[in-house]
């Protein structure tokens, strides 16, 4: 009897060893992607003036009445509205062939070559935090710590979008 007593209170301090260990693993990847989700809004708020101020210079109504951009709405929404944006813009000055706006375009591209690397890191992040938040043996000890799950940025394929080619 007492084997048995002993066989539980080892096994229950494995298990509590086990979700002490992946609660702080959790919290550590939740910092990394709430100090990567501020530098992608960062990005995103650099991305929207610039946006702004080349829609300014730009004779398309099309592309200005298309964009529409909501500063409330998820980073998710905004990065994907902000893409959008930034492909017209491109696609539109790439066929107006105007040089004066070249070197704002090309800011543009850094930005969106910034914001891809910083998506990557984040989308990596978010991958590592579900698969560990996601077992289904500690699932519900991490929600009851107020742990959520997380939702990834969209992957696209550059070949699609062969304006941002050099």
């Amino acid at each position: 009897m007492i084997y048995l007593f002993g066989f539980i209170f080892l096994f229950l301090v494995i298990c509590c060893f086990i979700i002490v260990l992946n609660y702080y693993k959790l919290n550590d990847i939740k910092i990394s992607i709430d100090t990567c989700s501020n530098s992608i809004d960062e990005v995103l708020n650099t991305k929207l003036e610039l946006v702004e101020g080349l829609l300014k210079k730009i004779d398309n109504d099309k592309i200005k009445k298309d964009f529409v951009y909501d500063n409330d709405a998820s980073l998710y929404e905004r990065e994907d509205a902000l893409f959008n944006v930034s492909f017209e813009i491109n696609k539109y000055i790439k066929e107006a062939k105007n040089k004066k706006l070249k070197e704002e375009i090309k800011d543009l591209n850094n930005l969106e070559e910034n914001l891809d690397g910083l998506k990557d890191f984040y989308n990596t992040n978010v991958l590592n935090y579900n698969e560990i938040f996601l077992k289904k043996v500690f699932n519900k000890v991490f929600r009851l710590l107020k742990f959520e799950n997380y939702k990834s940025f969209k992957i696209r394929k550059l070949e699609e979008y062969e304006i941002f080619k050099n």
